[in-house]
């Protein structure tokens, strides 16, 4: 029997649904979304995101979680939305959500969103919990699966630039913290890159703290053009916040 192209294609559309929650700009050009979705059929849902810029999907289906030793499954995969509130001001609208691990003692991950009229902002924040009161961080999969092929010759360097023919350039950075690694990029295929934090030496962990854990801000800047994306005041305003 032959399978319609159509049903092939969903199949290999991550389900994006569960628990959905939204946050736009000021000017309502920019949208975040989060949810649970699924990366594959049988697979555990798993916390995810989306980025909306004018009308049109900018970011698809990108994968968030945090990776701590020696604990399964990833924080990030089989939550449960707790909560979430959204604010508003005149530089940005936030949401904030919180989570907690299906099947675990507690574990919980909450995500706190900005939405700028010419960017995003997303940090994740680990409460105290009994099974996370010690954190050693093997790994950090935050993913930005560009709606497009990222050019293979651009270096993954941040900030790393560049360009969605017809919908917009991206500049893609981060707002460092002194006790955080630093957050590199590589290509997880034609158009997903995702962190990479560098390694301690003789150490399979890349971070060893306690909670309540809160990461560096990671950025999406949007703009018409590549010279709007140097316009933009975003990393600034967030700069130890």
């Amino acid at each position: 029997m032959r399978i319609p192209a159509s049903f092939l294609l969903v199949l290999a559309v991550p389900l994006f649904a569960q628990d959905e929650r939204r946050v736009a700009s000021p000017d309502g050009q920019i949208e975040f979304r989060v949810a649970m979705a699924q990366p594959e059929p049988g697979a555990l849902f798993q916390l995810a995101y989306q980025v909306f810029y004018h009308g049109k999907t900018l970011l698809a289906t990108s994968f968030l979680g945090l990776d701590i030793h020696n604990q399964e499954p990833i924080l990030g995969a089989n939550l449960g939305l707790t909560s979430s509130k959204l604010e508003s001001s005149k530089q940005y609208n936030s949401l904030t959500a919180e989570y907690m691990q299906n099947g675990s003692l507690g574990r919980r991950l909450n995500v706190e969103v900005r939405v700028y009229n010419d960017g995003i902002a997303f940090r994740y924040r680990v409460p105290r919990s009994v099974p996370l009161d010690e954190i050693l961080l093997d790994h950090e999969a935050t993913e930005f699966s560009f709606a497009q092929d990222v050019d293979p010759q651009i270096p993954l360097a941040l900030p790393l630039v560049t360009e969605q023919r017809g919908l917009g350039w991206v500049k893609i950075s981060e707002v460092p913290l002194p006790n955080y690694p630093r957050m590199s990029l590589k290509r997880a295929d034609e158009r997903t890159v995702i962190s990479s934090l560098a390694a301690k030496r003789d150490s399979p962990t890349v971070l060893e703290t306690t909670a309540p854990l809160v990461s560096p801000w990671r950025i999406v800047v949007i703009g018409s053009s590549a010279e709007k994306l140097n316009d933009s005041k975003i990393v600034g305003s967030l700069g130890g916040r």
